[in-house]
């Protein structure tokens, strides 16, 4: 079996109590058997409290969707008392994700988590991938099956090797890679207002998205026929290296799930939400000048882990959006 993983993937580590966010509030969190049999041989007062907060599979969430071994320093009492071991399988692996093609393994990172954005955000180069072998059990394929897979990620490398391409105009980059031009800057889309009504149909996660989704319809109309403009906040390079992200981690997928040509555009779809409304995501005022680089980076860390979550994160959200962009 090969594993692939992007540059930065083993630099990662989570920032626990350092983290401006935490992935155990606003999530329903399942917990698979082996976990839930462990679970219920814990002895003592703990052990009481793991199966008390337990219920039909997941964890019992608190008050504004709080997991409840989640403590006032947002650290984790499971891992606190019991060890890393005993957490269950999401917990561990967050927001870790993994995809497997046959005798392939593919390992990333959620942008839904800022640390991993953060480790995408601060590559100087063009996103790179590693291979080497690993001794997990691969998928059998038949040959029709492996030409079939072979084919998708030679095209998907062709996009990488685009976006990558420093010798090329950034333009011409986007267009070998997506077929995307200057004269349509919302592409796939038409417009801001199209981009916006397709956002407006995926199922929010809650108030957070509702709120960045009210500023982007806002700043739309306050524009009026005036051109809505790139707000500048990301760099060729850092772009560069998101588009080819996406591109990893939602494309070759088409061999199971179809949309070929939504799960190309969605990368696009997404790079242009981030970077035409990245102060509206990150909930950053108009009027509120940045001050300074370390603000920049994390207004746009903000801007893409919000939107990571409302759509990376939902089935539903992914699978309306790659129909919408899909041109088959």
């Amino acid at each position: 079996m090969i594993l692939r993983k992007p540059d930065f993937y083993d630099k990662f580590k989570c920032t626990a109590s350092k983290c401006s966010d935490t992935c155990c509030v606003g999530w329903e969190i399942d917990i698979d058997e082996a976990s839930q049999e462990a679970y219920r041989k814990i002895a003592g007062i703990f052990g009481d409290k793991l199966r008390t907060n337990i219920e039909d599979g997941h964890f019992r969430l608190l008050p504004h969707d709080r997991c409840p071994f989640l403590d006032q320093n947002n650290l984790c009492e499971i891992y606190k008392n019991l060890g890393e071991n005993s957490l269950c399988d999401i917990c561990r692996e967050h927001p870790r994700f993994v995809e497997v093609y046959g005798d392939i393994m593919e390992r990333g990172l959620g942008l839904c988590c800022e640390e991993a954005t953060r480790l995408l955000l601060e590559g100087k180069d063009p996103l790179t991938f590693t291979s080497e072998e690993c001794d997990e059990s691969e998928d059998e394929l038949d040959e029709d099956d492996i030409e079939i897979r072979n084919e998708v990620l030679y095209e998907r490398e062709q996009m990488f090797k685009a976006l990558a391409d420093s010798n090329m105009p950034f333009g011409e980059r986007l267009y070998t890679a997506f077929g995307y031009t200057n004269e349509k800057s919302f592409a796939p889309l038409e417009n801001a207002q199209d981009l916006y009504e397709l956002l407006a149909r995926t199922v929010s996660f809650g108030p957070t998205w509702d709120r960045a989704l009210a500023r982007i319809k806002t700043r739309i109309e306050s524009a009026g026929s005036s051109p809505i403009e790139d707000q500048g906040y990301f760099t060729k390079t850092e772009s560069s290296r998101l588009l080819a992200y996406l591109v990893y981690r939602h494309f070759a997928k088409c061999l199971f799930e179809g949309h070929a040509d939504g799960k190309r555009n969605f990368a696009l779809f997404f790079w242009n939400v981030v970077r035409f409304f990245t102060r509206e995501l990150a909930g950053i005022a108009a009027n509120n000048a940045d001050s300074g680089a370390q603000d920049s980076s994390l207004i746009k860390i903000g801007a893409i882990k919000i939107l990571s979550r409302q759509l990376e994160y939902c089935e539903e959200n992914m699978e309306l959006i790659e129909q919408a962009l899909d041109d088959d």
